[in-house]
């Protein structure tokens, strides 16, 4: 026979009065928070399943808010290109007006003065911003796409994002695919080191390099080097170090080949290897260096262009004073090979025709040797060589109503004719721009379409699960209560007054 003490009753009592109480707390938490699932001991298999939702939620979110950027870029770009067109379209109203015996040497001068102004605004079209970014500079969105010259000078390379898993795309286009062409050269084993860094270069000298297994080497440039000798020069400094090129050649890439590393990669800092873009100390085997972002010389090789997918080379003719000029460049390899083909036939034509590299070493100018005339260069047939060159029409909408307005001042009558026929390849070139805009702005809006609906889906599931039933949870409630109340009165009768009072 087991005897029941006052102790075991006062015990009794108040392990039935905690535990109604924990199941009161647990009801009116579910009720005030709306959530069956307040931490993960509440239930375990289900918190899992909960954060999985939640971090697909937020991901989705993430997306949405990127595509919203996205989009704010696309439809800005879309707005102002579309107005690009439109003043190309009074450009050459202002070009058929002033074309043949009606106009004058006075009513072409005032219709330069619009020519002018209207160059302007393509400069200031060129750095349009979204915020504080300049949508049409690509990747070097910080800094302005166009100088006061109308000369592209933003960065070779789109600026792109993420949309969604895998999806990466370009979110503008560069102003050097309307505006001003950028024939914007890869990095290649001959590129000079002269080149590099828009022009600048990387000036000759020495600096140490060691490798993971701590050994050191120097490193000598010399004038005239190219990439070529850098690569071979690394590799003289008798470390474990390799140079090479980038896969996407934009940088210097160096490679590590100790087996047990000890320490991090270093290279000596200085204005030669600050040049170079590989200064500095990482703790990897592998790391790419900065963008080297070479300039065209006569010695950059055609295949190089347009970031290694080269150009096509097709016949371009030269017009100047009412004669014109086919040239071929059959044989040529380098862009000097090219200018030379241009200067050859040039210079026998009757006003005499001058290719050159220009001034930020983006593309190729012609001039005319007689100032009474423009030059100007067209396609001998199909293809874009003399666009994709930057004397030719299409994507050099700058630079052709440059020599429209020079036509125009110069009283020049041909010069207004090859004018008026490269403005119509500029309009379909700036057509098949804003059409590319659309495509991607209709992508954008499709997959932003299909994460929200999937954000949308993904809550609802995550609900089912983690979210409390309000009626089920107000029922325990009212239950819980009613058997804390019972609790309290049935143990009244059985303990004693002091305990009840202490509870």
């Amino acid at each position: 026979m087991i005897r029941i003490t006052n102790r075991m009753m006062y015990n009794n009592t108040l392990v039935n009065a905690f535990r109604n109480n924990q199941g009161l707390l647990a009801a009116q938490e579910q009720i005030s928070s709306g959530k069956r699932i307040n931490r993960p001991s509440d239930d375990p298999a289900g918190m899992m399943e909960v954060l999985e939702f939640r971090s697909s939620i937020g991901k989705s979110e993430r997306y949405v808010r990127v595509m919203d950027n996205a989009e704010s870029f696309l439809n800005t770009a879309d707005s102002t290109i579309g107005s690009v067109h439109d003043q190309l379209k009074s450009a050459k109203e202002q070009a058929l007006s002033q074309v043949g015996g009606m106009a004058t040497a006075e009513t072409r001068k005032t219709a330069a003065t619009l020519i002018d102004t209207m160059i302007e605004q393509m400069i200031s079209t060129g750095n349009t911003r979204v915020g504080s970014r300049y949508i049409f500079a690509g990747q070097r969105s910080e800094l302005p796409a166009i100088d006061s010259n109308g000369n592209y000078i933003g960065s070779g390379k789109d600026l792109r994002a993420e949309i969604t898993n895998d999806v990466v795309i370009p979110i503008s286009v560069r102003a050097s695919e309307f505006l001003s062409a950028d024939m914007n050269p890869a990095v290649s084993t001959s590129t000079t080191i002269a080149s590099l860094n828009g022009g600048a270069g990387a000036p000759a000298g020495s600096f140490n390099i060691t490798d993971r297994s701590g050994t050191t080497g120097a490193v000598t440039i010399n004038l005239g080097d190219t990439i070529a000798n850098v690569i071979l020069a690394v590799a003289a400094a008798g470390t474990n170090i390799t140079a090479s090129v980038s896969s996407d050649g934009t940088a210097l890439v160096l490679t590590d080949s100790t087996s047990s590393p000890l320490a991090p990669i270093t290279v000596q800092s200085n204005t030669t290897s600050q040049g170079l873009g590989i200064d500095g100390t990482r703790n990897l085997s592998v790391f790419t260096g900065d963008a080297l972002d070479p300039d065209i010389v006569s010695a950059t090789l055609i295949a190089d262009l347009y970031a290694g997918d080269g150009v096509t080379l097709n016949d371009v003719v030269l017009m100047n004073g009412g004669a014109s000029s086919t040239v071929s460049f059959t044989g040529d390899t380098t862009v000097g090979d090219m200018i030379t083909s241009i200067n050859t036939i040039g210079g026998a034509m009757t006003d005499t025709v001058t290719a050159a590299i220009d001034s930020t070493g983006r593309k190729l100018t012609i001039t005319s040797g007689n100032a009474n005339t423009v030059a100007f260069a067209g396609e001998a047939g199909s293809g874009n060589t003399a666009e994709m060159l930057g004397v030719g029409g299409g994507r050099n909408v700058i630079p052709i109503l440059q020599k429209f307005s020079a036509a125009l001042k110069a009283n020049d009558n041909n010069g207004i004719w090859a004018a008026l026929g490269l403005l119509d390849t500029n309009m379909e070139t700036v057509n098949s721009v804003r059409g590319s805009i659309g495509a991607r702005a209709n992508q954008v809006i499709n997959i932003r379409s299909s994460e929200t609906e999937a954000a949308l889906n993904n809550t609802k599931l995550k609900s089912f699960i983690e979210d409390a039933d309000y009626i089920e949870a107000a029922s325990e409630l009212a239950m819980l209560q009613t058997a804390y109340q019972a609790t309290l009165k049935s143990s009244a009768a059985i303990v004693q007054t002091s305990l009840l009072n202490f509870l």
